[in-house]
């Protein structure tokens, strides 16, 4: 099993590439020259360190929270306390605890960013906590209900329906987490950010594939189904480098007022 703090750094590159620059530039837009941000589910800070180094913030004050402790303590290790000249604060919390208790104490953001975040959250109420302390909501990498492997295998249909419905049952985002996000906020822009990954492979990259068919693996097998058969075949093609990945996600940008 891929460490979760491991796969998070592996797979900035990923990313990278696959932000919707449109939809960033419209964020930056609606910020002030020193903003105050929040970010849920930071995970190992590769957003703030990111938008730092691209110029989009270049100052002002970051909160990093996340309820993952090691991937946090190795995002603060990684970044430090200022990037860009940007100050960065981590906390270790439930997103939506905290927001709450920043509500309570009159404290006030920018915005949210939240990066592969409100697909794994009820859309609907995420938006109403977090409207209390910010106006707008950045959410990139949004899952969009799409996800293929490559080259073909037998068992593919009945496993990544499986996993759908593993994310329908078990995840509150669901596999249709960009459109719960697009009906419960108003969208101010959008646009496609999807991953690819295809031989030969970059930095990182086999990281990220072994993460993700242990991940598909275990939804399934909690579904109901065994995929032990189908993911050793893939990791089988991973190892020969074979295997090819796509999966369908969304950038966001929303009113969350």
């Amino acid at each position: 099993m891929t460490d979760h703090a491991a796969y998070l750094d592996a797979k900035r590159a990923l990313d990278d590439r696959s932000l919707n620059r449109a939809v960033l530039d419209r964020f930056a837009a609606e910020l002030p020259p020193e903003p105050e941000i929040l970010e849920v589910g930071a995970g190992t800070a590769t957003m703030v360190e990111r938008l730092a180094e691209w110029g989009v913030i270049e100052g002002g004050r970051w909160v990093a929270v996340d309820a993952h402790e090691e991937a946090l303590a190795a995002g603060e290790a990684r970044v430090g306390d200022t990037v860009g000249g940007v100050d960065i604060e981590y906390r270790v919390a439930d997103a939506f605890e905290f927001a709450r208790d920043a509500a309570a104490a009159g404290k006030r953001f920018d915005a949210v960013v939240g990066c592969a975040f409100f697909d794994v959250v009820d859309a609907a109420p995420a938006v109403d906590a977090l409207a209390e302390v910010a106006p707008v909501g950045y959410a990139p990498i949004t899952y969009d209900g799409e996800t293929r492997f490559a080259p073909p295998d037998p068992d593919d249909g009945a496993v990544l329906d499986r996993y759908h419905r593993h994310m329908r049952e078990f995840r509150p985002g669901g596999p249709e987490g960009a459109a719960s996000l697009a009906r419960a906020a108003t969208v101010i822009a959008e646009g496609p950010s999807p991953w690819e990954i295809e031989p030969p492979y970059e930095a990182g990259e086999r990281t990220v594939l072994a993460h993700l068919l242990d991940t598909v693996e275990g939804a399934v097998g909690e579904a109901g189904l065994d995929a032990s058969e189908w993911a050793d075949r893939r990791r089988e093609t991973l190892r020969a480098e074979r295997l090819r990945y796509e999966a369908a996600n969304r950038d966001l940008l929303v009113r969350l007022e």
